[in-house]
């Protein structure tokens, strides 16, 4: 089962179908938050469930998806998590499988940064999230995990990594054209910025701290 959740950052039609027909339909859930209904249903699918407060939407979105029948959860405007986060909850608590999050990246960048924080509420329950649109694919991992990128199947040219929440060490990156090993990454720099993947597949571990791992694209 992959969870698709579709936010309110603007998508193009033929990416989105793209990612959504590489899963199988009965193996996939989608959850649109707010104005993501708006992205989703311009692509040809209907979600499974519409969360949000719409706020970022037409007033006349929640009549129509009542009038529609569909299933949907609205929030109270005044509150604390996002509608993303909101969605990813639901999907901790109702779905398995991998969760992919499209249109939550670009756009206002606080919003992008608080969908980055994110991705750490999958290691806290055991589940993948990704982030992604056309040009990006962005993924956390935490120590001691070691993760394999193939070359072949990779979100672009680009494999950028950073510390978050701290610094990173034990860094080591085999099968790159900038390779390193046992690293220590503390931020404040570029350091890791563009790197690429020369073998047939490439390898990223650590032995402490979370990293953002980002395959991108010109």
């Amino acid at each position: 089962m992959t969870t698709f959740i579709v936010g309110a950052m603007p998508l193009d039609d033929e990416y989105v179908r793209r990612v959504i027909e590489s899963v199988p339909k009965k193996e996939r859930f989608i959850i649109a938050c707010d104005k993501g209904y708006y992205y989703i249903n311009m692509a040809g699918y209907s979600p499974d469930l519409v969360v949000g407060d719409f706020d970022s939407a037409d007033g006349d979105l929640y009549e129509h998806l009542m009038r529609d029948g569909k299933e949907v959860i609205k929030l109270n405007p005044i509150k604390d998590d996002t509608d993303i986060e909101a969605a990813l909850q639901y999907a901790f608590e109702s779905t398995k499988g991998d969760i992919v999050i499209l249109g939550a990246i670009g756009g206002r960048l606080d919003h992008t940064l608080g969908n980055i924080s994110l991705l750490g509420m999958g290691l806290k329950n055991n589940r993948k999230i990704y982030l992604m649109d056309g040009l990006n694919r962005i993924q956390m991992i935490q120590a001691p995990d070691k993760i394999t990128l193939k070359k072949a199947l990779q979100h672009g040219k680009y494999i950028s990594v950073f510390p978050y929440m701290g610094p990173v060490a034990g860094l080591t990156m085999e099968g790159f054209k900038y390779p390193l090993s046992d690293a220590t990454l503390e931020g404040f720099n570029t350091l890791t910025v563009s790197n690429e993947i020369v073998d047939e597949s490439a390898t990223i571990s650590i032995d402490k701290g979370y990293l953002i791992i980002c395959e991108t694209t010109d």
